[in-house]
């Protein structure tokens, strides 16, 4: 069998909590030895609430984040944390900086070579200290939650901690790919700086459009049918993003006559008469079962989710095929826990079991990283080229990711189709008026808000793969290239004819990254998936909404950055491989299993004693007081308590919110003892002086100087920038195939025969 991917990786965590343990976690999933120091009071996770139940024996949380890792004594001088830092690659923390400078952790690491990985919640010169419940006010500053919820009720905050699971994520694959920057010795990720990288398409439209938004509801306005829509045992996601999805859905109600009617005719006046449309289809959803309505949507194009929680996932079938679930030896008897992030040589890494007193009788394990850490060659991410076959946002996530520290990324399109986001509007006023006149030519093409954000840090080319000339000029390509993504549905690359194998016997070291929504293989590997749909199927649905509710489902598009950080981490861990076999491998990335790996907390619960997570709401885990309060002038602030015995000056501010502007209602909290945050929204973060340095001017070709989110990677204090504009269509073709050796007159010939390149006409050509 083969070694796992990132066997050899050492890795010292002094992080406790969620982000900076989720880093390790990933880590040590993909085969990297982690040795992990807790306080002397032992990580907070170990006792941490994942529901209103006290918890008893380990914490769920930190059985899923701390599999596979080797205690280790904490260091008591100097010379002891020398002797740790030298004999690791990576080094993950979570202090603000006065305590890293008095710790001299950076002076060590830069003596011994260490990278240093700071996973805090405004940074690591943004004064709030890490702890898990501050989760929820590093939300509030996002302009994640902002809109999320229903008309006049309070907003509503996304479920368990996804704020630092993002982030530790991001840190992993920050800290692979910062071990090929020259020189980098300190890789500071906030969590705040993933969540709003993980925002990015409502920040695009925001500044595009300037249009503050309304609460959508439970139903989102993009699409209808659409959101949690109960049935006979529970909820089911529709998807209804395609024309195809409505065909088949008119024809399952038993209602062709819906096809017809000028109400419903598109997506657009389908969310305008949403509820009357819902008056008409709810009782054939009543009449079905979510296993049926699924069961019949697998044997149709029309995508359809179901909404499962820990339990189900437990003995769903395609988790159980794909052997994404499996034990950890635990004290307290074998759990359940997600095994692996994807699909991959190596893996899943075995035995899985929780260091920790009584399992084979000893804490610690000072052996785990005795001795000096391996040499590799790693070649710098700057000679390192990525091909992207991807469209919509969770594949071209990936590229921009990664072309923004410096690996040369390629998006390929086709004519058609091309990537449906160049005619994404977030919502029907997304343009500024004075952008009218682009409907006029294929001007429109270019424009897209969310197009331009997500594919920055890109060159561009249009290739038909289907026809046998495109085929031979991508294997041309690859030939040279070092990674091939692809997020389309597990048959598009094989039956294209550029599936691993093909692609391998013209490159035996590429790396092959394939996204679908439900990874490449099992019962239904061969359904697409939006990432409404996968917030039902990925526990995210289960967990999400008001106490009261059933379920219930985002509009923003969550299970996208979820999927898309995890599958740069496969690329990373990937490139990580090849250097020390030599040889190309394939990772297969599902979108559902992304988020149970960001939910995993409730996996382990359901194997602990059957049950599932109760669902909180904006209710903190283990705190006093917490929740939303809104203010005088009609703007929420998120808030969280731990101090019981402050509970009742908390109460009174909170009794008195609506005589105090949101702004000075959140420094009364936080003077009563309680951390406190104004809940922002897009324009808020936009024009908030705290959050200026995330964003960046980039100069588009067409639309100008526009802002853009950036990079969430700050590489020994300097942030990364945007490298290159999204490439205008057809932009870089001629110069690829030159670049690999294609004779222009080839080229020429290739474009007269429609393999390469085009031009887009006028938007009312499509019908636009």
């Amino acid at each position: 069998m083969d070694n796992p991917p990132l066997h050899g990786v050492r890795v010292l965590e002094l992080a406790t909590g969620i982000a900076g343990p989720y880093a390790g976690r990933l880590l040590t999933m993909l085969g990297a030895t982690v040795a992990k120091v807790q306080p002397p009071a032992g990580d907070p996770a170990r006792r941490a609430s994942v529901d209103d139940r006290p918890c008893e024996g380990l914490s769920p949380l930190y059985i899923h984040l701390n599999a596979c890792k080797h205690l280790v004594s904490t260091p008591h001088d100097e010379q002891q944390l020398y002797d740790l830092v030298s004999s690791v690659d990576i080094v993950l923390d979570d202090r603000l900086r006065t305590e890293l400078t008095a710790s001299r952790l950076l002076e060590i690491a830069h003596a011994t070579g260490a990278l240093v990985v700071s996973l805090t919640p405004f940074g690591v010169d943004g004064g709030l200290v890490s702890r898990i419940e501050h989760d929820v006010l590093v939300q509030a500053r996002s302009g994640l939650i902002g809109i999320q919820g229903d008309p006049g009720s309070d907003p509503l905050r996304l479920p368990g901690w996804q704020a630092q699971y993002q982030a530790g994520a991001t840190g992993a694959v920050g800290a692979l790919a910062a071990l090929r920057l020259p020189g980098a010795q300190h890789l500071d990720v906030s969590w705040l700086a993933a969540l709003l990288t993980a925002n990015e398409l409502h920040l695009a439209d925001g500044i595009v459009s300037g249009v503050r938004r309304r609460s959508v509801g439970p139903f989102p306005t993009t699409a209808f049918p659409g959101g949690a829509l109960p049935c006979s045992d529970g909820f089911v996601v529709p998807g209804s993003f395609r024309e195809i999805d409505w065909q088949v859905q008119a024809a399952l109600y038993g209602m062709p006559e819906l096809l017809d009617d000028e109400r419903f005719a598109s997506r657009s006046s389908r969310a305008v008469n949403r509820d009357e449309l819902w008056a008409l289809i709810r009782p054939w959803y009543a009449q079905q079962t979510k296993q049926e309505i699924f069961d019949l949507a697998l044997e149709t194009p029309w995508t359809v989710g179901k909404v499962i929680s820990g339990t189900e996932a437990l003995t769903d079938p395609h988790l159980a095929a794909r052997g994404f679930l499996g034990p950890v030896h635990t004290p307290g008897g074998v759990q359940t826990v997600p095994l692996r992030p994807f699909r991959g040589p190596g893996l899943p890494v075995q035995p899985q079991r929780i260091a920790d007193a009584p399992i084979d009788g000893q804490e610690f394990d000072e052996s785990a990283i005795d001795g000096k850490r391996t040499a590799i060659e790693r070649p710098p991410l700057s000679g390192l080229r990525l091909l992207e076959v991807t469209t919509a946002w969770a594949g071209p996530f990936v590229g921009n990711l990664l072309g923004s520290l410096g690996m040369d990324v390629v998006k390929f399109e086709g004519l058609p189709p091309f990537d449906g986001y160049r005619v994404m509007r977030l919502h029907p006023d997304s343009e500024p008026a004075h952008w009218h006149h682009f409907h006029e030519d294929n001007r429109w093409f270019e424009v897209s808000a969310v197009h331009n954000a997500v594919n920055r840090n890109k060159r561009g080319a249009v290739m038909n793969l289907a026809n046998p000339s495109g085929r031979e000029v991508f294997l041309e390509l690859a030939r040279n290239a070092d990674v091939v993504l692809c997020n389309f549905t597990a048959s598009v690359l094989p039956q294209l004819g550029i599936g691993f194998d093909d692609l391998v016997a013209v490159n035996p070291r590429i790396i092959v990254v394939r996204m679908p929504a439900f990874g490449t293989e099992g019962p239904y590997s061969h359904a697409a998936g939006y990432g409404t749909v996968v917030e039902g199927m990925g526990g995210f649905g289960a967990r999400f909404g008001y106490e009261q509710e059933g379920a219930r489902i985002s509009d923003l598009y969550w299970p996208d950055p979820v999927a898309g950080i995890h599958a740069a981490l496969a690329v990373m861990t990937g490139i990580e491989r090849r250097d020390r076999t030599g040889a190309g491998c394939e990772f297969d990335v599902s979108h559902m299993e992304a988020m149970w790996c960001a939910l995993g907390e409730g996996i382990v619960a359901a194997s602990q004693n059957g049950v599932d997570l109760k669902r909180m709401g904006n209710i903190e885990p283990g705190m006093t007081r917490s929740g939303f309060v809104k203010g005088a002038d009609g703007r929420f602030v998120a808030f969280v308590l731990a101090d019981t015995e402050k509970g009742a000056s908390v109460d009174s501010l909170v009794a008195g919110s609506l005589d105090v502007e949101a702004s000075a209602l959140a420094d009364q909290l936080r003077a009563a003892g309680a951390q406190a945050e104004v809940v922002l929204e897009v324009p808020d973060v936009l024009a908030d002086p705290r959050l200026a340095e995330r964003f960046e001017v980039v100069v588009h070709p067409v639309t100008g100087p526009i802002r853009h989110i950036r990079s969430p990677f700050v590489i020994d204090g300097v942030p990364t920038t945007t490298h290159r504009h999204a490439p205008l269509f057809d932009q870089d073709t001629d110069t690829l195939l030159t670049e690999a050796g294609i004779p222009s007159e080839r080229v020429g010939e290739l474009r007269a025969q429609g393999v390469v390149g085009g031009t887009l006409p006028a938007p009312a050509v499509y019908g636009l």
